[in-house]
């Protein structure tokens, strides 16, 4: 067979056009091309246990039949049908020919849905004959002028010339001991079900046929990046070891256990001879990664060699630089702080510099790149991919720490993040208080503004109002917009306070002199947008209001919410929204109830999928269509699998595992759940 799919039976100019809409440009796509829900007709009933909206199919015998033509010139085929249990309407429309097909007095097998209509049942445009009545009909994703129904006639006709073709990858030892399908019968199964059983069987096979292509490409780049030997050496003589001591002494805390275990790991890793570090660290927000940073970094200057924290704005590495000045501020160690306005030469950087940058240095300062030991990326997630890859280019590759505040729940790790070390700070500094959360009705918002204002006015407490909006939106005017909330608060609402507006349209340096401000308690209430999502650091500021909280996701809001409570007084979250959306509420109600990240990521995972970022972790992997990554048992396997592949099977070659077919088609589909 060729790679055309006009050599398809069926498959013309215009139809092959069509189904290239739907990342369908070879034959062999449509294997992988899976229904996005059936019909189930296997099972027949009677008429008197049929239910609405619910597929079946019945044994019957025609009472009557009749054309009729409407008002609206509309023309219908009525046949009132029974069984021993009852009677039911069937409805077609514009189809006289049936007059001639069906008869009274006539049995008939029949397939369809049925609906209320004039408050009874009624079954419209049922199958008829044989058509549909006891099998399991699939439903396709499909597109303008290219229908379901046209695409099952496609893959009907064409599935047993393709199945020949394809073999299964796995051993058949593997098959045997897993009980899986091979995977001719499973892409058959999925396209011509013989019954729910052997569809959820097949459907169980290709799911760990996915999960098994993410395992396999997550091992192959370890495997890959392990074969790098450190350019960049660090040592850790008795000398170097004595100065992180003392470093780690003369902190102003101490570490949390969670903290000790990821420098143990990070350091492990740097003063390795045998890999380059690749590793990222998570950590719940305010779980304090940024000293790790600060070690590694330090541990750097101590070899003589430069390091480079990334940083996704401006503002957070503003904040991160000063957090380093005051770690080093009696040490002669040289800070440098790059950014888009930033005019130093690179003159003036030495070996074991430390530059704070954000990726304004991936564009202006390519040659600076070559000289970098270690590269710390924050937030990793906030970057794109090209931004995250250039350091991976690199003839000499520096040791890599990314680090994130989005939990990692285990089935992510075992998938998507297969191919780094995985560092995990559990622990939260001690005396540090739960934020209190509430979701605030309509109702309630004056009382909650003047509760504020007395917790100001009392306790010199500061607050932060986030808007989702720097300007009003005509197509969401109930969105509250972060110019227009804080021009309403801060003349009619807390007149008596100093507020200040924050968001991304301000120039940086006027960015700056307003945290500055802020964190010197100049100014009571800062109305901002999200841009205080990562990297602002007030332990004064305790109270914190969400404006269209619906207009979030989980872990944005989770990250915003960490932006409070960061000293040791009681601090206030407050979820303002209007939206009438179930979904949105109970997500809301969670967070509330919730302070944990893990459970917060858990939740979103299995609720949504895996969202903005586990995407961009996923990034150039296989993608999903039947497995779910919130299915632990279904992944757990996958792992058991890999790893006796692995073990038992040496002369297989894991890149056959990879996805055979890569389409652009991202349709959503049921997926395989626990």
């Amino acid at each position: 067979m060729t790679n055309s799919l006009n050599s398809l039976i069926g498959i013309g100019p215009k139809t092959s056009q069509k189904l290239q809409q739907l990342g369908i440009s070879q034959p062999q796509h449509l294997l992988y091309h899976y229904p996005s829900s059936y019909l189930d007709f296997s099972h027949f009933t009677t008429i008197s246990k049929l239910k609405p909206q619910q597929p079946a199919s019945l044994k019957v015998k025609v009472i009557s039949f009749k054309n009729i033509f409407t008002r609206q010139h509309r023309n219908l085929q009525i046949c009132q049908v029974k069984d021993k249990t009852g009677q039911i309407d069937l409805i077609w429309f514009n189809s006289p020919f049936l007059s001639r097909v069906i008869k009274r007095g006539q049995s008939l097998t029949i397939a369809g849905t049925p609906n209320l209509y004039k408050n009874k049942l009624t079954i419209f445009t049922p199958n008829y004959g044989n058509f549909n009545a006891g099998q399991i009909i699939p439903k396709y994703p499909a597109t303008q002028g290219l229908s379901s129904k046209k695409i099952r006639k496609i893959i009907n006709q064409n599935l047993n010339q393709l199945l020949k073709e394809h073999k299964s990858k796995l051993p058949s030892p593997l098959l045997k001991k897993y009980k899986l399908l091979p995977l001719p019968q499973a892409l058959q199964q999925i396209h011509q079900p013989s019954n729910q059983t052997k569809l959820q069987q097949a459907r169980f096979r290709l799911a760990v046929d996915e999960l098994l292509a993410l395992q396999s490409q997550s091992y192959l780049l370890k495997q890959q990046w392990l074969k790098n030997k450190p350019s960049h050496i660090f040592k850790t003589n008795s000398t170097i070891q004595k100065q992180i001591s003392t470093f780690i002494k003369n902190l102003p805390f101490q570490l949390t256990s969670g903290q000790k275990q990821a420098w143990q790991q990070i350091s492990r890793d740097l003063i390795s001879t045998t890999k380059t570090t690749n590793r990222l660290l998570v950590g719940d927000v305010g779980c304090g990664k940024t000293i790790i940073a600060v070690l590694a970094t330090f541990l750097a200057h101590l070899n003589h060699q430069t390091s480079l924290l990334l940083a996704p704005t401006e503002l957070l590495a503003q904040q991160h630089f000063q957090t380093f000045k005051n770690h080093f501020k009696n040490l002669n160690i040289n800070l440098h702080l790059l950014t888009s306005q930033s005019k130093k030469s690179l003159a003036k950087i030495k070996p074991g510099d430390i530059i704070i940058s954000t990726h304004a240095i991936l564009y202006q300062q390519k040659k600076l790149l070559q000289q970098l030991a270690l590269v710390i990326i924050d937030e990793q997630h906030k970057f794109g991919v090209k931004q995250r890859s250039a350091f991976q280019s690199l003839q000499h590759k520096p040791h890599t720490i990314t680090m994130t505040a989005t939990p990692i729940p285990r089935t992510i790790a075992l998938t998507l993040l297969a191919n780094l070390d995985l560092s995990i700070i559990k622990t939260m500094p001690k005396k540090r208080l739960k934020t209190k959360t509430f979701v605030v009705p309509k109702n309630k918002i004056k009382d909650c503004y003047s509760w504020i204002a007395n917790q100001i006015k009392q306790k010199q407490t500061q607050a932060f109002i986030v808007c989702p909006f720097v300007n009003p939106s005509e197509q969401m005017d109930t969105v509250k917009s972060a110019t227009q909330e804080f021009q309403i608060l801060s003349k009619q609402v807390f007149p008596k306070f100093k507020l200040e507006l924050l968001h991304g349209q301000i120039k940086s340096q006027k960015r700056q002199k307003i945290i500055q401000q802020f964190q010197q308690n100049k100014i009571n209430i800062l109305v901002t947008t999200p841009i205080i999502e990562v990297g602002i650091d007030i332990p004064n500021a305790n109270i914190m209001i969400i404006q269209s909280a619906d207009r979030f996701g989980l872990a944005q809001l989770h990250q915003l919410r960490g932006r409070i409570g960061r000293g040791q007084q009681q601090s206030y979250c407050y979820l303002f929204h209007d939206s009438k959306n179930e979904s949105a509420t109970n997500r809301l109600n969670f967070l509330a109830k919730h302070h944990l990240g893990i459970e917060i990521a858990e939740y979103d995972l299995k609720n949504r999928g895996p969202g903005q970022v586990f995407s961009t972790l996923q990034h150039g992997f296989p993608s999903l269509k039947l497995a779910q990554l919130s299915n632990t048992k279904l992944i757990e396997l996958s792992k058991k699998i890999m790893e006796d592949i692995i073990h038992n099977h040496h002369n297989f070659n894991l890149k056959q595992l990879l996805n055979p077919i890569s389409t652009s088609n991202s349709t959503t589909i049921s997926p395989m759940t626990n």
